[in-house]
């Protein structure tokens, strides 16, 4: 029997996890920079009642082919309004304006079946940082009207990650190369196809529309200074989800996108947000955090191990996006 050398494919494994990371980041980059080709889905685009906020959310749906498959952009401005009463739409609005809020649900992969209408469970594998990770989701049937369920069951398997500035939160998603000499909690099991995604990725902003902003420039006569403009959260959500079934395809699928965005606002404004670490110290190895729905109990866990050296622990918690960065400037020529 030939040895194994577990070091050696568990560093192969990293490098294909961070390769698939930093093209998403760099995919999503592309297209939330570029305009051009995006063709509007008018039949599809709707705006959804909830019942909760007392609002509509409108979602807008377009498409775009990107290397020969299907990328769907789903987008949303939110107003923001200060003037509400605090008994209903108020009290929720401060959700939606924290923006580690965003972070908190995007990032939580056990509450995910509540709000994303794709997966039937979702949990984490593996933690690479704080704020990066591996997980299983499993799979839903997706098409409207199609109460079937898949006839053979579907797994997704991802590594993601989200970013937080003062006015964005970026979270990226994407499918990564697995092989036979992985861990056999990432292998493909028997009878489970495997769902690809190249991009699943959501960008939520803090702002103002450009049309409140136009209006906000007119004086209406009689009534003196110009309104100030409204304050709002842009969500954008691009997605490529390839099924392997004929009998849901990406363009069928697509219909139940247009839910995504409603479904996450929902909930944001029903649940709030999940318990986050605020810091964690020089000695603690970050293994595995989860929150998760059980009816009506929300249950958080944390998994954590104390180093014996700080450094160990320091080479865990640095952010994965930091070791890319690392990864680019030592690979370069000096």
């Amino acid at each position: 029997m030939a040895a194994i050398d577990a070091d050696l494919d568990l560093h192969q494994l990293r490098r294909r996890q961070v390769e698939a990371l930093t093209r998403a980041l760099g995919q999503f980059v592309s297209l939330k920079s570029t305009a051009e080709g995006w063709q509007p889905i008018h039949a599809l685009s709707t705006a959804h009642s909830e019942s909760v906020s007392g609002g509509d959310v409108s979602v807008h749906l377009d498409r775009k082919l990107v290397d020969g498959s299907d990328m769907f952009r789903m987008t949303a401005s939110i107003p923001l309004d200060a003037d509400v009463s605090k008994d209903t739409q108020g009290m929720y609005s401060a959700y939606l304006s924290e923006l580690r809020d965003w972070q908190g649900v995007l990032e939580s992969p056990g509450i995910r079946s509540v709000w994303n209408y794709f997966m039937s469970s979702s949990t984490t594998l593996e933690m690479l940082d704080a704020h990066t990770r591996i997980t299983r989701s499993q799979v839903r049937n997706p098409v409207p009207g199609q109460k079937a369920a898949f006839a053979h069951e579907r797994d997704l398997l991802m590594v993601e990650t989200s970013l937080v500035d003062p006015t964005t939160v970026v979270f990226v998603a994407t499918s990564f190369p697995t092989t036979d000499d992985d861990p056999a909690y990432l292998r493909q099991q028997p009878n489970v196809k495997r769902v690809e995604s190249r991009l699943w990725a959501w960008c939520v902003e803090l702002g103002t529309p450009v049309d409140a902003i136009s209006a906000s420039t007119q004086r209406t006569p009689g009534l003196g200074a110009a309104r100030k403009p409204r304050a709002c959260v842009q969500v954008t959500c691009f997605m490529h989800l390839e099924l392997h079934s004929w009998k849901s395809n990406n363009t069928l699928a697509c219909r139940a996108a247009t839910n995504l965005v409603p479904a996450l606002v929902a909930y944001l404004r029903l649940h709030g947000a999940p318990p986050r670490l605020a810091r964690i110290g020089p000695a603690i190895a970050l293994e595995r955090t989860e929150w998760q729905m059980h009816g009506d109990e929300s249950v958080w866990e944390a998994v954590y191990a104390v180093a014996t050296r700080s450094s160990q622990a320091s080479e865990v918690n640095q952010p994965i996006i930091a070791r890319i960065l690392d990864l680019e400037t030592t690979s370069r020529p000096s």
